[in-house]
Protein backbone atom coordinates (compact mmCIF):
# COMPACT_ATOMS: atom_id res chain seq x y z
CA UNK A 1 0.00 0.00 0.00
CA UNK A 2 1.37 3.38 -0.97
CA UNK A 3 4.64 1.85 -2.14
CA UNK A 4 5.55 0.26 1.19
CA UNK A 5 6.02 -3.07 -0.59
CA UNK A 6 6.66 -4.03 -4.21
CA UNK A 7 4.35 -6.16 -6.34
CA UNK A 8 5.01 -9.90 -6.13
CA UNK A 9 4.15 -11.40 -9.53
CA UNK A 10 4.63 -14.99 -8.39
CA UNK A 11 6.82 -15.98 -11.33
CA UNK A 12 10.31 -15.53 -12.72
CA UNK A 13 9.27 -16.41 -16.28
CA UNK A 14 10.59 -13.64 -18.57
CA UNK A 15 7.75 -14.32 -21.00
CA UNK A 16 5.31 -13.15 -18.33
CA UNK A 17 7.42 -10.45 -16.69
CA UNK A 18 8.71 -8.48 -19.68
CA UNK A 19 6.40 -6.44 -21.90
CA UNK A 20 8.45 -7.66 -24.85
CA UNK A 21 7.21 -11.16 -24.11
CA UNK A 22 3.64 -9.98 -24.69
CA UNK A 23 4.36 -8.29 -28.01
CA UNK A 24 4.22 -11.39 -30.20
CA UNK A 25 0.50 -11.86 -29.56
CA UNK A 26 -0.47 -8.34 -28.46
CA UNK A 27 1.60 -6.15 -30.75
CA UNK A 28 -0.93 -3.29 -31.07
CA UNK A 29 -1.32 -3.03 -27.29
CA UNK A 30 2.45 -3.27 -26.83
CA UNK A 31 2.95 -0.37 -29.26
CA UNK A 32 0.39 1.70 -27.35
CA UNK A 33 2.15 0.97 -24.08
CA UNK A 34 5.51 2.00 -25.55
CA UNK A 35 4.13 5.54 -26.03
CA UNK A 36 2.87 5.79 -22.46
CA UNK A 37 4.29 7.39 -19.34
CA UNK A 38 3.83 3.96 -17.74
CA UNK A 39 6.61 2.71 -20.02
CA UNK A 40 8.75 5.67 -18.92
CA UNK A 41 7.89 5.42 -15.23
CA UNK A 42 11.44 4.43 -14.29
CA UNK A 43 13.51 6.04 -17.04
CA UNK A 44 11.84 9.43 -17.56
CA UNK A 45 14.07 12.38 -16.84
CA UNK A 46 11.77 14.12 -14.36
CA UNK A 47 11.61 11.09 -12.08
CA UNK A 48 15.29 10.22 -12.45
CA UNK A 49 16.34 13.79 -11.67
CA UNK A 50 14.44 13.58 -8.37
CA UNK A 51 15.51 10.03 -7.62
CA UNK A 52 19.23 10.70 -8.08
CA UNK A 53 19.02 13.41 -5.45
CA UNK A 54 17.17 11.19 -2.99
CA UNK A 55 17.26 7.51 -3.95
CA UNK A 56 14.82 5.64 -1.77
CA UNK A 57 13.45 2.12 -2.13
CA UNK A 58 9.96 3.49 -1.57
CA UNK A 59 10.17 5.33 -4.91
CA UNK A 60 11.22 2.17 -6.73
CA UNK A 61 8.16 0.30 -5.51
CA UNK A 62 5.93 2.43 -7.72
CA UNK A 63 8.20 3.30 -10.65
CA UNK A 64 9.67 -0.19 -11.18
CA UNK A 65 7.18 -2.05 -9.01
CA UNK A 66 7.79 -5.79 -9.53
CA UNK A 67 10.04 -7.63 -7.08
CA UNK A 68 12.38 -8.74 -9.92
CA UNK A 69 12.60 -5.11 -11.06
CA UNK A 70 13.46 -3.94 -7.56
CA UNK A 71 16.17 -6.60 -7.42
CA UNK A 72 17.63 -5.27 -10.67
CA UNK A 73 17.62 -1.70 -9.37
CA UNK A 74 19.43 -2.78 -6.21
CA UNK A 75 21.99 -4.61 -8.34
CA UNK A 76 22.60 -1.54 -10.49
CA UNK A 77 19.80 -1.65 -13.06
CA UNK A 78 18.60 -3.79 -15.93
CA UNK A 79 16.28 -4.09 -18.91
CA UNK A 80 13.28 -5.23 -16.88
CA UNK A 81 13.59 -2.33 -14.44
CA UNK A 82 13.81 0.05 -17.38
CA UNK A 83 10.35 -1.08 -18.54
CA UNK A 84 8.85 0.81 -15.60
CA UNK A 85 5.17 -0.03 -15.23
CA UNK A 86 4.88 -2.81 -17.78
CA UNK A 87 2.23 -5.37 -18.57
CA UNK A 88 3.00 -7.58 -15.57
CA UNK A 89 2.59 -4.72 -13.10
CA UNK A 90 -1.14 -4.94 -13.74
CA UNK A 91 -1.67 -8.30 -15.42
CA UNK A 92 0.41 -10.87 -13.48
CA UNK A 93 -0.32 -12.16 -9.98
CA UNK A 94 0.38 -15.57 -8.46
CA UNK A 95 2.16 -16.54 -11.67
CA UNK A 96 -1.06 -16.13 -13.69
CA UNK A 97 -2.41 -13.58 -16.13
CA UNK A 98 -5.06 -11.39 -14.51
CA UNK A 99 -7.88 -9.86 -16.55
CA UNK A 100 -11.52 -8.90 -16.22
CA UNK A 101 -12.66 -12.04 -18.03
CA UNK A 102 -11.25 -15.28 -19.39
CA UNK A 103 -11.51 -15.02 -23.16
CA UNK A 104 -12.49 -18.26 -24.92
CA UNK A 105 -9.47 -18.16 -27.25
CA UNK A 106 -6.92 -17.19 -24.61
CA UNK A 107 -3.99 -19.59 -24.15
CA UNK A 108 -3.49 -18.35 -20.58
CA UNK A 109 -4.73 -19.81 -17.34
CA UNK A 110 -6.36 -16.45 -16.67
CA UNK A 111 -7.33 -15.32 -13.20
CA UNK A 112 -10.62 -13.56 -14.00
CA UNK A 113 -11.32 -10.65 -11.68
CA UNK A 114 -14.51 -8.68 -12.46
CA UNK A 115 -13.20 -5.46 -10.89
CA UNK A 116 -9.85 -5.65 -12.68
CA UNK A 117 -8.83 -2.26 -14.07
CA UNK A 118 -11.45 -0.41 -12.06
CA UNK A 119 -11.08 2.67 -9.93
CA UNK A 120 -9.68 0.81 -6.94
CA UNK A 121 -7.09 -0.80 -9.18
CA UNK A 122 -5.80 2.61 -10.31
CA UNK A 123 -5.83 3.80 -6.69
CA UNK A 124 -2.98 1.42 -5.83
CA UNK A 125 -0.61 3.81 -7.60
CA UNK A 126 -2.53 7.07 -7.83
CA UNK A 127 -3.90 7.50 -4.30
CA UNK A 128 -1.61 7.48 -1.28
CA UNK A 129 -0.43 9.51 1.66
CA UNK A 130 3.05 10.78 2.51
CA UNK A 131 5.37 8.09 3.83
CA UNK A 132 7.20 8.31 7.13
CA UNK A 133 10.89 7.46 6.79
CA UNK A 134 13.33 6.24 9.41
CA UNK A 135 16.83 7.65 9.88
CA UNK A 136 18.11 5.41 7.05
CA UNK A 137 15.54 6.65 4.56
CA UNK A 138 13.35 3.56 4.68
CA UNK A 139 9.57 3.96 4.59
CA UNK A 140 8.16 2.59 7.86
CA UNK A 141 4.52 3.57 7.56
CA UNK A 142 2.18 5.95 5.81
CA UNK A 143 1.14 9.25 7.39
CA UNK A 144 -2.50 10.43 7.32
CA UNK A 145 -1.64 13.32 4.98
CA UNK A 146 -2.54 12.95 1.27
CA UNK A 147 0.36 13.02 -1.17
CA UNK A 148 -1.68 12.06 -4.22
CA UNK A 149 -5.47 12.17 -4.00
CA UNK A 150 -6.52 11.81 -7.62
CA UNK A 151 -8.93 8.94 -6.99
CA UNK A 152 -10.59 10.65 -4.02
CA UNK A 153 -11.08 13.74 -6.16
CA UNK A 154 -12.65 11.57 -8.86
CA UNK A 155 -14.97 9.81 -6.42
CA UNK A 156 -16.08 13.11 -4.90
CA UNK A 157 -16.80 14.62 -8.29
CA UNK A 158 -18.69 11.50 -9.38
CA UNK A 159 -20.85 11.60 -6.27
CA UNK A 160 -21.58 15.29 -6.80
CA UNK A 161 -22.39 14.81 -10.48
CA UNK A 162 -19.63 17.22 -11.51
CA UNK A 163 -18.01 15.12 -14.24
CA UNK A 164 -19.00 15.92 -17.84
CA UNK A 165 -18.37 12.48 -19.32
CA UNK A 166 -16.93 12.80 -22.83
CA UNK A 167 -18.25 11.08 -25.91
CA UNK A 168 -15.57 8.50 -26.56
CA UNK A 169 -15.06 5.20 -28.25
CA UNK A 170 -14.17 3.52 -24.96
CA UNK A 171 -15.72 0.10 -24.51
CA UNK A 172 -18.94 0.16 -22.51
CA UNK A 173 -17.36 -1.60 -19.52
CA UNK A 174 -14.94 1.33 -19.11
CA UNK A 175 -17.70 3.88 -18.63
CA UNK A 176 -17.57 5.63 -15.30
CA UNK A 177 -14.00 4.75 -14.40
CA UNK A 178 -10.58 6.26 -15.07
CA UNK A 179 -10.29 4.66 -18.49
CA UNK A 180 -13.31 6.55 -19.80
CA UNK A 181 -10.93 9.44 -20.44
CA UNK A 182 -7.45 7.97 -20.15
CA UNK A 183 -7.95 5.01 -22.49
CA UNK A 184 -10.37 6.71 -24.87
CA UNK A 185 -10.46 7.05 -28.65
CA UNK A 186 -7.90 4.45 -29.56
CA UNK A 187 -5.32 5.41 -26.93
CA UNK A 188 -5.88 2.14 -25.12
CA UNK A 189 -2.80 1.20 -23.15
CA UNK A 190 -1.17 4.54 -24.00
CA UNK A 191 -3.08 5.95 -21.01
CA UNK A 192 -2.81 9.61 -21.96
CA UNK A 193 -2.48 12.14 -19.17
CA UNK A 194 -0.97 15.51 -18.33
CA UNK A 195 1.95 15.08 -20.72
CA UNK A 196 -0.45 14.86 -23.65
CA UNK A 197 -1.35 18.28 -25.19
CA UNK A 198 -4.80 17.12 -26.30
CA UNK A 199 -5.68 15.91 -22.79
CA UNK A 200 -4.65 19.24 -21.27
CA UNK A 201 -6.69 21.22 -23.78
CA UNK A 202 -9.71 18.98 -23.23
CA UNK A 203 -9.49 19.42 -19.47
CA UNK A 204 -9.64 23.22 -19.37
CA UNK A 205 -11.72 25.85 -21.11
CA UNK A 206 -9.58 29.00 -21.02
CA UNK A 207 -10.74 32.46 -22.05
CA UNK A 208 -9.93 36.16 -21.61
CA UNK A 209 -12.57 38.87 -21.33
CA UNK A 210 -12.89 42.44 -20.05
CA UNK A 211 -14.70 43.58 -16.94
CA UNK A 212 -14.72 47.37 -16.83
CA UNK A 213 -11.07 48.41 -16.32
CA UNK A 214 -9.80 44.89 -15.74
CA UNK A 215 -8.89 41.88 -17.84
CA UNK A 216 -10.26 38.56 -16.61
CA UNK A 217 -8.50 35.25 -17.23
CA UNK A 218 -10.97 32.40 -16.80
CA UNK A 219 -10.13 28.71 -16.35
CA UNK A 220 -12.95 26.19 -16.30
CA UNK A 221 -12.28 22.55 -15.47
CA UNK A 222 -14.85 21.19 -17.89
CA UNK A 223 -13.15 17.98 -18.98
CA UNK A 224 -11.24 16.34 -16.12
CA UNK A 225 -12.80 14.05 -13.55
CA UNK A 226 -10.29 15.18 -10.94
CA UNK A 227 -8.60 18.41 -9.91
CA UNK A 228 -6.26 20.14 -12.32
CA UNK A 229 -3.42 19.75 -11.72
CA UNK A 230 -3.36 16.47 -9.83
CA UNK A 231 -0.82 13.76 -9.05
CA UNK A 232 2.79 14.60 -8.27
CA UNK A 233 3.30 17.20 -5.54
CA UNK A 234 5.42 19.46 -7.76
CA UNK A 235 2.85 19.80 -10.52
CA UNK A 236 1.25 23.20 -10.79
CA UNK A 237 -0.04 25.68 -13.32
CA UNK A 238 0.94 29.27 -13.91
CA UNK A 239 -1.72 31.72 -15.11
CA UNK A 240 0.03 34.86 -16.35
CA UNK A 241 -0.80 38.23 -17.85
CA UNK A 242 1.56 41.05 -18.84
CA UNK A 243 2.45 43.82 -21.26
CA UNK A 244 5.74 43.46 -23.07
CA UNK A 245 6.90 46.98 -22.25
CA UNK A 246 6.55 46.33 -18.51
CA UNK A 247 7.58 42.73 -17.77
CA UNK A 248 8.26 43.63 -14.16
CA UNK A 249 4.49 44.17 -13.72
CA UNK A 250 3.73 40.56 -14.58
CA UNK A 251 0.60 39.04 -13.03
CA UNK A 252 1.47 35.48 -12.05
CA UNK A 253 -1.02 33.16 -10.31
CA UNK A 254 0.20 29.86 -8.84
CA UNK A 255 -2.30 27.01 -9.15
CA UNK A 256 -1.15 24.04 -7.13
CA UNK A 257 -0.39 22.83 -3.62
CA UNK A 258 2.07 23.75 -0.88
CA UNK A 259 3.05 21.75 2.18
CA UNK A 260 4.68 21.95 5.58
CA UNK A 261 6.51 19.19 7.43
CA UNK A 262 4.51 17.44 10.14
CA UNK A 263 6.72 16.62 13.16
CA UNK A 264 4.81 13.34 13.47
CA UNK A 265 5.73 12.36 9.92
CA UNK A 266 4.83 13.28 6.35
CA UNK A 267 3.71 16.68 5.13
CA UNK A 268 0.48 18.58 5.67
CA UNK A 269 -1.18 20.53 2.88
CA UNK A 270 -1.19 24.24 3.70
CA UNK A 271 -2.35 25.56 0.34
CA UNK A 272 -4.45 24.00 -2.40
CA UNK A 273 -5.57 26.16 -5.30
CA UNK A 274 -6.02 23.31 -7.79
CA UNK A 275 -9.23 23.51 -9.83
CA UNK A 276 -11.91 20.93 -9.05
CA UNK A 277 -14.14 19.33 -11.69
CA UNK A 278 -16.73 21.80 -13.06
CA UNK A 279 -15.11 24.65 -11.11
CA UNK A 280 -14.54 27.97 -12.89
CA UNK A 281 -11.64 30.07 -11.63
CA UNK A 282 -11.42 33.73 -12.59
CA UNK A 283 -8.43 36.00 -12.15
CA UNK A 284 -9.38 39.68 -12.37
CA UNK A 285 -6.35 41.77 -13.25
CA UNK A 286 -6.67 45.60 -13.27
CA UNK A 287 -5.30 46.82 -16.58
CA UNK A 288 -3.35 49.66 -15.00
CA UNK A 289 -1.51 47.14 -12.80
CA UNK A 290 0.13 45.73 -15.94
CA UNK A 291 1.83 48.98 -16.86
CA UNK A 292 2.37 49.95 -20.48
CA UNK A 293 -0.20 51.98 -22.41
CA UNK A 294 -3.89 51.50 -23.04
CA UNK A 295 -3.19 50.76 -26.70
CA UNK A 296 -0.61 48.07 -25.98
CA UNK A 297 -1.77 44.48 -26.29
CA UNK A 298 -2.12 42.34 -23.19
CA UNK A 299 -0.31 39.01 -23.40
CA UNK A 300 -1.57 36.01 -21.45
CA UNK A 301 -0.53 32.42 -20.95
CA UNK A 302 -1.52 29.34 -18.98
CA UNK A 303 1.17 26.70 -18.62
CA UNK A 304 1.21 23.33 -16.90
CA UNK A 305 4.45 22.76 -14.98
CA UNK A 306 5.70 19.28 -14.11
CA UNK A 307 8.51 20.19 -11.72
CA UNK A 308 9.05 22.54 -8.79
CA UNK A 309 11.16 24.94 -10.85
CA UNK A 310 9.98 25.27 -14.45
CA UNK A 311 13.35 26.70 -15.57
CA UNK A 312 15.94 24.69 -13.66
CA UNK A 313 19.57 25.76 -14.03
CA UNK A 314 20.81 22.69 -12.21
CA UNK A 315 19.55 19.12 -12.48
CA UNK A 316 17.61 19.69 -15.70
CA UNK A 317 15.67 16.47 -16.38
CA UNK A 318 16.41 16.45 -20.10
CA UNK A 319 12.75 16.55 -21.06
CA UNK A 320 10.16 19.37 -21.10
CA UNK A 321 9.52 20.79 -17.64
CA UNK A 322 6.30 22.52 -18.68
CA UNK A 323 3.76 22.71 -21.47
CA UNK A 324 1.83 25.80 -22.57
CA UNK A 325 -1.88 24.94 -22.63
CA UNK A 326 -3.10 28.22 -24.10
CA UNK A 327 -1.73 31.66 -24.85
CA UNK A 328 -2.68 34.85 -26.63
CA UNK A 329 -2.13 38.55 -27.12
CA UNK A 330 -4.99 41.02 -27.46
CA UNK A 331 -5.52 44.77 -26.94
CA UNK A 332 -7.86 45.52 -24.07
CA UNK A 333 -10.27 47.33 -26.40
CA UNK A 334 -10.73 44.14 -28.41
CA UNK A 335 -11.54 41.92 -25.45
CA UNK A 336 -15.09 40.62 -25.34
CA UNK A 337 -17.10 41.78 -22.32
CA UNK A 338 -17.28 39.24 -19.53
CA UNK A 339 -20.56 37.43 -19.03
CA UNK A 340 -22.16 36.42 -15.76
Amino acid sequence: MGGLTPIVPGTRDPALLSARGCADCHEAIYRQWQTSRHALAWTNGIFQSEYRRGPRRWCVHCHAPLTPQVAQVVAGGGDLADEGVGCAACHVRHGRIVARVQRPDSPHNTLATPDFGGIDFCADCHEFTFPVFDERGRAQRMSPHPMQATVSQFRRATADGDIPWPETTSPTEHRGDCRTCHAADGAGHGYRGAHDPAMLKRALDIAVCRDDEAAVLSLNNRGAGHNVPTGDIHRHMAARMWRSSAPERLFDAYIGRRFTIDPEGGKRTTWDSTIAPSERRRYRVPLDSLGGTDEEAVAWEVRYVYVANENPRLHHPGEPTYRVIAEGRIPARDMAPCGP
